[in-house]
């Protein structure tokens, strides 16, 4: 997926009531409700410059966010991770994926 599909699918999880984006040394994930039932997860990864977006099922958005969180506690110790909640936060994540 290109860098720049990838930068539109973070501007609109930032937007979404719904949004959650989380930023780690290593990668970006976002995952927010498009209707009702329906989510878009997005990731990117800084390392590989490589990233994807997909539409999945509200039951699905659970599990993944719960894994998401529960892997990135893990670096939140070491200051490795943090939440984007503003347009402006998100700036800066976009400047590391060109």
């Amino acid at each position: 997926m290109s860098a720049e599909e990838i930068k539109s699918a973070l501007r609109e999880a930032v937007k979404a009531p719904t949004g959650i984006i989380i930023e780690t040394p290593d990668y970006v994930y976002a995952l927010w409700e498009v209707t009702k039932g329906v989510w878009k997860q997005a990731w990117y990864s800084f390392v590989d410059k490589d990233g994807e977006v997909n539409t999945i099922d509200e039951r699905k958005a659970l599990l993944l966010l719960i894994e998401e969180v529960s892997k990135s506690l893990v670096r939140f110790a070491k200051g490795g991770f943090r939440t984007i909640i503003s347009e402006q936060e998100l700036e800066s994540v976009l400047e590391k994926i060109g």
